[in-house]
């Protein structure tokens, strides 16, 4: 029986999937499953999705044909997905965000309790409440969580209402807590393994050297909006060949991510 459902939105974040589907039967100690809704992603991203699921007994793939785009239409889709959980726990996972401590789910499970009842990565950025689990990454008790009727979608989110905003006002309601993994951000963290990569957020447990999670940003367009700061904005802006190098820099950077994903990985089993 499995024990954990595993849910993750899709919108042309295909090749993340891929090395997410490869790398947690590795690390993962219970049965799971996986849930992935499609959110109206290209075709040719879909239709690899769709030969890659296939090979994966544990995948659930849909496709959710839809015009809203951003937070509207994740949260859309996070309320799909959250409300056809079966399983005692159910982790919420970035389809650019990995797990990457082995056992982490067991060691996640272990710290949910009469009080706690999620525990996940802190938000990065400076609108987001710090000191409740953000959407990146995170497990939860199922029963407690179906009890609060949870909308995923924003509200406002120059107001920090952004996708999940909901869950941390009514879990504190109802006498609830979670417990943060803080984030450590590659722009100006320099000592972990991702430390080359621009903007990707390295999560660690407690006085542990070894990495719990990442998450990469803005995996929907290769991270590309991560790297038009500094005068390099202008570069990028230059018709043809600037979009050009934003691209070139964003599927380099998304390949060396993957790379150190499977090399962290690799040395736990």
């Amino acid at each position: 029986m499995d024990l954990i459902t595993i849910l993750i939105v899709n919108y042309n974040t295909t090749d993340f999937i891929q090395n997410t589907l490869e790398l947690l039967p590795k690390i993962t100690k219970n049965n799971y499953r996986v849930h992935i809704l499609d959110n109206g992603s290209r075709v040719d991203d879909f239709d690899k999705l769709a030969a890659i699921s296939r090979e994966h007994p544990e995948v659930i793939l849909e496709r959710n044909e839809t015009s809203l785009r951003g937070s509207l239409a994740h949260g859309t889709a996070m309320n799909y997905l959250a409300a056809e959980v079966k399983t005692p726990y159910f982790c919420i996972l970035d389809s650019d965000a990995l797990w990457l401590k082995k056992n982490w789910d067991e060691i996640l499970i272990n710290q949910l309790n009469n009080k706690i009842k999620i525990v996940g990565t802190q938000a990065d950025g400076l609108l987001k409440p710090k000191d409740f689990p953000a959407v990146y990454a995170a497990i939860l008790e199922t029963k407690a969580f179906k009890e609060l009727n949870i909308d995923f979608r924003p509200k406002d989110i120059s107001e920090s209402q952004d996708t999940g905003f909901e869950m941390r006002g009514k879990y504190l309601a109802a006498g609830y807590n979670g417990q943060v993994w803080p984030g450590r951000n590659t722009r100006i963290y320099k000592n972990g393994p991702f430390a080359k990569l621009t903007g990707v957020v390295e999560y660690y447990l407690d006085n542990d050297a070894e990495i719990l999670a990442v998450h990469f940003g803005r995996g929907s367009n290769l991270g590309t909006q991560k790297y038009k700061k500094g005068w390099r904005r202008w570069f990028y802006k230059i018709p043809r060949i600037g979009r050009h190098f934003l691209r070139r820099r964003g599927e380099k950077e998304t390949a060396e991510w993957r790379h150190i994903c499977q090399e962290i990985v690799a040395k736990q089993i």
